[in-house]
């Protein structure tokens, strides 16, 4: 598939996704994989050694002022905080999958929200759901007291936690999933999972019939992948090794006790990435990511059928 392309067909993606008759899962019909297309993609992408012309192209697309419409983060642009306080003390959310749905499935966490947006945004569209977003970026998951290195900002996540439950509350969805990249490892697992669970009980609160569900963190790499693979001809210079003791590793053992502290079912990810130890920046001659964690709209809409089978198994 000729990504570049695909990137450009909708480049204002948080416009699309909002349109009427959910434009987006028009847009990306067929960039999306079967479950068994994401699994061989998968296992191929370990030994893929040099980069595609169409690779390429994607690359230097991120190269453009325009590559922020490129990622997930983008998808919920005028519904992030990140640069209104208005937003912070009265959260509203972005409405993706059926806009019509009679149910709803409430998406709330940091920017790597992003990853699945997308993704849902595809795969619900033709069922009975629709997806609302609650996101903000640079702000943690976990309602706990964060540092005030970022000034203002972190006053406005404070903020954000503090209204963002009634708002989910008022929706009366009928589950809840948390996502985040691993901003976990910067506190004690116990702290972190303690404050995703206030998350969790607060925006369930008088609703016990409303399930919890997890979204396991994705690979995170050490180097952004944009960068790391304009240096290096061969992806698997910019691959990432999950072995113990890794940071990956170690952060999908946090997913367990975060899971289990909020009472939620987790939904493991790696599977969608990794093939045994290796997660690769480049599969189904797509790239995968366009830093060190943030997944390209291409690549969640490609593995959207697996991620949404995964999420509505868990909400039923």
């Amino acid at each position: 598939m000729n990504t570049a392309k695909k990137y450009v067909a909708c480049a204002a993606l948080a416009i699309c996704l909002l349109a009427p008759q959910s434009v987006a899962s028009a847009s990306f019909t067929d960039t999306v994989g079967t479950v068994a297309q994401v699994a061989a993609a998968v296992k191929a992408s370990i030994s893929i050694s040099t980069l595609s012309p169409e690779v390429e192209a994607t690359l230097e697309e991120f190269a453009s002022p325009s590559s922020s419409d490129l990622t997930g983060p983008s998808t919920y642009g005028s519904c992030d905080p990140y640069n209104s306080e208005a937003l912070a003390l009265a959260p509203k959310a972005c409405f993706f999958g059926n806009l019509h749905g009679s149910k709803t499935i409430v998406l709330v966490g940091d920017s790597n929200v992003g990853n699945w947006v997308p993704a849902l945004s595809i795969g619900l569209a033709k069922t009975a759901y629709r997806l609302a977003v609650f996101a903000f970026s640079g702000c943690g998951l976990a309602n706990i007291r964060y540092a005030s290195s970022w000034g203002s900002l972190y006053q406005r996540c404070r903020q954000w936690h503090a209204h963002v439950p009634a708002a989910i509350r008022n929706l009366h969805p009928v589950a809840v999933l948390a996502a985040a990249g691993d901003a976990g490892s910067t506190y004690s697992t116990s702290t972190w999972a303690n404050g995703v669970k206030s998350v969790f009980v607060d925006s369930t609160r008088g609703s016990p019939s409303t399930k919890r569900i997890l979204m396991g963190v994705s690979p995170f790499f050490y180097d952004s992948a944009v960068t790391c693979l304009t240096a290096h001809p061969d992806p698997q210079d910019c691959s990432l090794t999950y072995t113990p003791g890794s940071a990956y590793y170690e952060a999908l053992l946090r997913d367990r006790v975060i899971a289990k502290t909020s009472s939620a079912t987790l939904i493991p990810t790696k599977q969608f990435f990794c093939f045994g130890n290796v997660c690769s920046p480049i599969i189904a001659n797509t790239l995968v990511y366009s830093d060190t964690d943030h997944v390209t709209i291409a690549f969640s809409s490609f593995i959207s059928k697996g991620i949404t089978s995964a999420v509505l198994a868990a909400v039923k």
